[in-house]
Parts: structure tokens; sequence; C-alpha cells
């Protein structure tokens, strides 16, 4: 009776032991088909971003051309607006000449500020597109390193510092941000400062 105990024993040590390899293997395969969808997430989401990049640059682009394009003909209808209006008034001489160049000198600040301000648009939103995909990128890696925590007490350590980094980049974002919106704003205001008043 003691040998059948014994080998009944045995038995379910065996079933136990295939029964845990079995179990250790199933949980492999779980961890690597996760890994594998979380790469496959990433590179698909990576791919949307890139797409995403391409298209405001297009964007953007055509956005700077059309602006250029409408500050160009605004001055020139300016120009012709302004001669029609000399003419009409009759003056003649250095007055017409004066009023003519003080016009033309208006204009073409108007343009370049615009042209500056243009650029400083495109810059800005070009910015603001690559600060959103590096964040992207970030969370994507915050999340990674959450999902590989082993205990609770290293899962919190590991979102705090994740929340401390974001704070600290979101910080470091908005002080690059303004500081390209200051530089178009006094670029912009020089324009302006270097065209002489009418007298």
């Amino acid at each position: 009776m003691a040998h059948e105990q014994n080998v009944s024993t045995a038995k379910q040590n065996g079933q136990d032991a295939r029964i845990a390899e079995a179990a250790k293997a199933n949980l492999d395969k779980a961890a690597d088909k996760t890994n594998e969808q979380n790469k496959q997430f990433s590179d698909a989401a990576r791919e949307g971003v890139n797409k995403m990049v391409g298209l405001h640059e297009k964007a953007a682009e055509t956005t700077k051309q059309v602006m250029q394009n409408s500050i160009e003909t605004a001055s020139q209808h300016t120009r012709e607006a302004a001669d029609r209006f000399s003419k009409t008034l009759g003056f003649t001489g250095q007055d017409s000449e004066r009023l003519a160049q003080q016009s033309k000198q208006n204009i073409e600040a108007v343009t370049r500020c615009g042209t500056v301000l243009s650029q400083a648009l495109q810059d800005a939103s070009r910015s603001l597109f690559e600060l959103g995909q590096k964040q992207f990128q970030r969370n994507l890696d915050g999340l990674t390193k959450l999902t590989q925590a082993k205990t609770v007490q290293e899962f919190a350590t590991i979102q705090s510092d994740l929340m401390r980094e974001s704070l600290q980049h979101m910080v470091q974002d908005s002080k690059a941000i303004t500081e390209t919106s200051a530089r178009a704003v006094n670029e912009a205001s020089q324009t302006f400062s270097s065209v002489a008043p009418a007298r």
C-alpha cells in the first residue's frame, strides 16, 4: 500500500511538473506575443506619425506660398491705387515722388513683415508637430517601461519618474516655442522700424 501511495505521489509530481512546464511555456508564448504586438503597434504608430509629418510639411509650404502670393498681390494693388490717388489729387513733382516713395516703403515693409510672420508661423507649426511626435515616442517608451515592471513599487516608481520627465519636457518645449515666437515678433518689429514715417 505504501508502495502504491509512493507511485501515486510520483505520478502526481510528474503531472504537476508537466503542468508547470506547460504553464511556463504558455506564459513565455504570451509574453512573446505581447512584445511582438507592442512592436507592431509602435511601428504602425511611427509610420502614421511620419506620414502626418509629410502631409503637415506640404500643407505648411502651400500655406506659405498662398500667403506670399496674397501679400504680393495686395502690394501691387496698393501701389496702383496709390498712383491713381496721387494723380487724382493732382500731386506732382516732389510731393508725388515723396508720397510714392513713402507708399512703396510702407508696402515693402508690410510685405517683408508678412513674409517673416508666415515663416515664423510655419516654423512654429513644424516645431509643435515635432514636439508632439517626440512626446508620442516618449509615451510609447514609458508604456513599455511600465509593462516591464515586476512589482507595484517598481510600477509606482516608473510612473512617478515618467510624470516628472513629462513635466520637464513640457517646460523645455514651451520655452523653445516662446523663444521662436519672440524672435519672429522682434524681426517683424525691426522691419517696421526701418521705415521712416512720412513728413
